[in-house]
């Protein structure tokens, strides 16, 4: 049996050891992406202590397994049509360019 994509838990996970997993499955893996996001201690001008998520058990998972059907997907059609994708931060920006293209186009902001 595989393990399910999705886990949606209350209880700490370790993120490293999450990554070395996933790692340890597949020795093609040659990027992992993670958002780790924390709680400010102020909103509107008020203290923040905590902050609590619901979710829809069953719905949630659903719609997080579609989106990384969705990434597949994209991530499929841009090694059969030998897509360069490129991104830079600070500003942000991202795009797709030609596979014949010799250099990335200039990351210099527009007129």
């Amino acid at each position: 049996m595989t393990q399910p994509r999705v886990s949606v838990q209350t209880n700490d996970f370790d993120l490293g050891a999450e990554v070395a997993a996933l790692r340890a499955g597949d020795a093609g893996v040659g990027a992992v992406a993670a958002f780790v996001g924390t709680v400010r201690d102020r909103n509107d001008g008020s203290g923040v202590s905590s902050m609590e998520l619901e979710h829809y058990p069953g719905m949630t998972e659903k719609a997080i397994e579609s989106m990384i059907d969705e990434a597949q997907r994209l991530i499929d059609l841009i090694h059969r049509e030998k897509i360069r994708v490129f991104f830079a931060h600070v500003p942000a920006h991202f795009g797709v360019i030609n596979p014949d293209a010799q250099d990335p186009p200039s990351l210099a902001p527009g007129p």
